[in-house]
C-alpha cells in the first residue's frame, strides 16, 4: 500500500478542522446556512494556507446528498462527498489554471457549462492558479462568468491576487486566506503528532512551526521529512540537523555577546557557524527575528496577543534580555542587521561582511542620545574636565576638558551687608528695587546663575544687560543672536531669579557697544517681528508643525520676490 503523506492524510474533513482561517469559514458558513450562496469565488492567499482544501469543502457542502439544500455541514459519507474529496466527481471538476490556460479550453468550459449536472444539485469548477490564465482566456471567461447557468458555480484559487485581471474581480465573491500563526500551527503539528504516535517535544514542534513561515502544509510537510528521519522518537538535534534550522543557544549566546558588548565572543560565534556549515543570511534571519522577540517582551505586557507566539520557557529566557538592552538598542541592531542580510547577498567574503556587521552592533550600545551627551558635556564643564564615558561596560574614549568658564566670583558667605549705595548685585527682593540695578551688576548676577550652564554664559560674554520697564534687553554680539533667541525662556527665568519678577526678553544685536542705549530706536521694529510672528503663529500649518515637534517661532523673514 502506498504512503500518503500527512499533508493529505490529515486534510480538514469540515469546515471547522480548517486551521486558522476562521473568519473565511465563518462567512462562508453563513452564507451556506442562510441561501446566499453566490455563483463565483476568488480565494487568494499564500501557498498551503487552505484555499484549495476549503475550495473543495464547499464543493462537498453544495452538493452533499444528506439533505434536500446545501448545508454548512457536510456528511463526508454519501457519494457525492466521497467522490469530491478524492477528486472523481463528474460534476465538480477540479482544474489547473496553468495547464488549461488558453482560450480553447475556456470555450471547452463554456460548452459544458450549457448542460445540467449528471447527478449532483450543482457543477462546480476549481480552477487553481487561476492567474496563469492568458488574457484571452480570461477575456472569453468573462459573460459565462457574469451570468452563468443557475446550476454552475465557479471557484478559483490563487496565490497573486495582483495579476488577476479587474473585470474577473468584480464578477467574483473575494476571500483572502491569512498567513497562519505559529501557536495555531503548532497546536495543529501537537495533534498530528499525537495522532501519528510520535513522542516529540513542544520546543521540537515549534521550531518546525517557526520554519512552516505561515503555512501548513510547509509544516506538515517538514514533520513528515523529519518522521522519516528520526522514526517515532524526534529530538532537537534531528531537526535542526534535517531542516538546516540555527540552534536557539547560538542565538541566545549572540544576544548575550551583544549585551555585555563582547566583540570576541561574536567572532568566536562565527566560527562555530563556520564549523557547524550554516548559511550566514539565515543566521542574520534568524538573529533578527530572535532579537524582535526580545523587543516583543520588552515593550508587551505579560497578557499581550503579541506574545501569544513564544513558549513560557522561551519568554523567562529572554526576559533577562529584555532588561539589558533599550528600545533604541534594539531598533539600532535591526537596522543594521536588514542592511546586513542584503550585503551578504553580493559580498565577495560573506564571513568578514558578518563579522564586521557583528561587531558594529557590539559597538553600537555605546551611542548615548544627543541631549544626554550635551548634558555630560556641561557637567564636564561645571566640574572642571572629568572624564565623559557613554553607557556600555566597554572602556570609551575620554573628551578632551572643556575650556575653562570664567565666572563671577560669589562674594563669601560671611561678607558684610554692601552699603545702600552701592549696586546690587543680588536679586530685586534685597533693599534695591529692581529699577535701581544698574546694567553692569545686572549682567553680572545673569553670568553668576548661568555658570552652572556654559551654552548660556557664552552668549553674555561681551553682552550689554538693561531694563525697559518689564523687560530685559540683552545686546549680544551678533553670532549669539539666534542662540539667545533660542533659549529666551531659559533666559527669562534667569531674569526671573535675578529680579524677583517674571520678565519678558528682548535680543539685540550689538554693534557699536551701545545696543541697550538704541532699545528706544529699535522698538518699532520689535513691534514689527512680533506682529509677523503673531500672524505666523495663526497660519494652521504653522500650528501644526509647532504642536508636532514643540517647538516655538523665533523669527519670521519675509521671502525675496521671484524675478
Amino acid at each position: 500500500m502506498s504512503y500518503l503523506v500527512l499533508a493529505r492524510k490529515w486534510r480538514p474533513k469540515s469546515f471547522d478542522e480548517v486551521v486558522g482561517q476562521s473568519t473565511v469559514v465563518r462567512a462562508l458558513r453563513n452564507a451556506i446556512a442562510s441561501g446566499r450562496v453566490g455563483h463565483a469565488f476568488l480565494f487568494s492567499g499564500a501557498r498551503g494556507v487552505g484555499k484549495t482544501t476549503t475550495a473543495r469543502l464547499l464543493a462537498r457542502a453544495l452538493n452533499c446528498a444528506k439533505d434536500d439544500q446545501p448545508t454548512p455541514d457536510p456528511c463526508g459519507k454519501c457519494t457525492s462527498c466521497t467522490e469530491i474529496a478524492t477528486g472523481t466527481s463528474l460534476d465538480v471538476q477540479e482544474i489547473d489554471g496553468a495547464t488549461h490556460n488558453g482560450v480553447e479550453q475556456v470555450r471547452e468550459l463554456r460548452e459544458s457549462a450549457r448542460y445540467n449536472p449528471a447527478r449532483d444539485r450543482f457543477k462546480i469548477w476549481i480552477i487553481d492558479e487561476v492567474h496563469m490564465l492568458s488574457t484571452g482566456a480570461f477575456n472569453a471567461l468573462l459573460k459565462t462568468l457574469e451570468e452563468p447557468p443557475p446550476r454552475v458555480k465557479f471557484i478559483f484559487a490563487t496565490t497573486e491576487y495582483h495579476k488577476i485581471p479587474d473585470t474577473i474581480l468584480s464578477r467574483c465573491q473575494q476571500y483572502d486566506f491569512r498567513l497562519v500563526p505559529t501557536l495555531e500551527i503548532l497546536d495543529h503539528l501537537r495533534t498530528v503528532a499525537r495522532g501519528e504516535g510520535v513522542k516529540v517535544t513542544d520546543e521540537t514542534l515549534a521550531r518546525v512551526a517557526r520554519a512552516a513561515e505561515g503555512s501548513v502544509r510547509d509544516g506538515l510537510s517538514l514533520l513528515d521529512q523529519v518522521l522519516s528521519f528520526g522514526g517515532d522518537e524526534i529530538r532537537d538535534e534531528d531537526v535542526q540537523a534535517l531542516l538546516g534550522l540555527i540552534d536557539r543557544e547560538l542565538l541566545l549566546v549572540a544576544a548575550r555577546a551583544l549585551a555585555d558588548s563582547d566583540s570576541l565572543a561574536l567572532v568566536e560565534l562565527v566560527e562555530r557557524l563556520s564549523e557547524y556549515g550554516a548559511d550566514y543570511r539565515h543566521f542574520v534571519r534568524e538573529l533578527t527575528l530572535y532579537l524582535r522577540e526580545i523587543l516583543l517582551v520588552k515593550i508587551a505586557p505579560a497578557d499581550s496577543r503579541l506574545l501569544s507566539g513564544l513558549l513560557p520557557e522561551d519568554r523567562t529566557r529572554l526576559a533577562p534580555l529584555a532588561e539589558a538592552f533599550s528600545e533604541e538598542d534594539l531598533l539600532r541592531f535591526l537596522d543594521v542587521l536588514g542592511k546586513t542580510e542584503a550585503d551578504l547577498r553580493w559580498a565577495q567574503d560573506p564571513r568578514i561582511t558578518l563579522e564586521l556587521a557583528l561587531i558594529k552592533l557590539a559597538h553600537l550600545r555605546r551611542l548615548m542620545p544627543f541631549a544626554e551627551l550635551l548634558a555630560r558635556v556641561e557637567e564636564q564643564g561645571q566640574s572642571g574636565a572629568a572624564p565623559l564615558r557613554t553607557s556600555g561596560d566597554a572602556p570609551t574614549a575620554v573628551l578632551p576638558p572643556a575650556k575653562a568658564i570664567e565666572r563671577t566670583p560669589k562674594p563669601p558667605a560671611a561678607a558684610a551687608r554692601p552699603p545702600a549705595d552701592a549696586p546690587s548685585t543680588g536679586s530685586a527682593t534685597d533693599d534695591a528695587p529692581a529699577e535701581a540695578v544698574t546694567g553692569e551688576a545686572l549682567l553680572a548676577r545673569l553670568m553668576e546663575l548661568a555658570a552652572t550652564r556654559p551654552s548660556l554664559a557664552q552668549p553674555l560674554r561681551g553682552a550689554e544687560a538693561g531694563l525697559d520697564g518689564p523687560t530685559l534687553v540683552l545686546s549680544v554680539p551678533p553670532d549669539f543672536v539666534a542662540m539667545v533667541e533660542m533659549h529666551a525662556d531659559e533666559y527669562r527665568e534667569l531674569a526671573r531669579r535675578a529680579l524677583g519678577r517674571s520678565m519678558q526678553v528682548r535680543v539685540m544685536a550689538r554693534t557699536d557697544g551701545s545696543g541697550v542705549e538704541q532699545t528706544a530706536a529699535s522698538s518699532q521694529e520689535e513691534a514689527r517681528r512680533a506682529a509677523r510672528k503673531a500672524e505666523a503663529a495663526q497660519e494652521p500649518t504653522v500650528r501644526e508643525v509647532l504642536d508636532l515637534f514643540g517647538g516655538r517661532i523665533v523669527d519670521v523673514r519675509e521671502s525675496e520676490p521671484n524675478h
